[in-house]
């Protein structure tokens, strides 16, 4: 089995830096929603190292991308639109010929 192959069975547990990555938060923000109960507790591994367990992020981020409000159930994009509204762009005046 290799090195990165995760036993049948067994949880594989992620240090801090690839629980950030993977959640797009920083350390002081993961730490304060750990404080709030908001995100999974981390789990001691010595007197100064923990690590998360896997499944309890992927878990937290699956939470997340279920609770997307309704703008992200919107109608389809049109293409065609590309989503650009015309505003009607009044053209330059042109200056006076001295002649007139």
């Amino acid at each position: 089995m290799a090195a990165n192959e995760t036993p049948t069975g067994a949880c594989r547990l992620m240090r801090l830096r690839e629980v950030m990555q993977l959640c797009g938060l920083s350390r002081a923000t993961l730490y304060r929603e750990v404080k709030r109960h908001a995100f999974p507790a981390p789990v001691k591994l010595s007197a100064r190292s923990v690590a998360w367990l896997q499944d309890d992020v992927i878990k937290w981020i699956n939470e997340r991308v279920a609770q997307r409000g309704p703008a992200y159930h919107a109608r389809p994009h049109d293409p065609g639109n590309a989503g650009i509204s015309v505003v009607a762009i009044p053209a330059p005046r042109q200056a006076r010929d001295e002649s007139e």
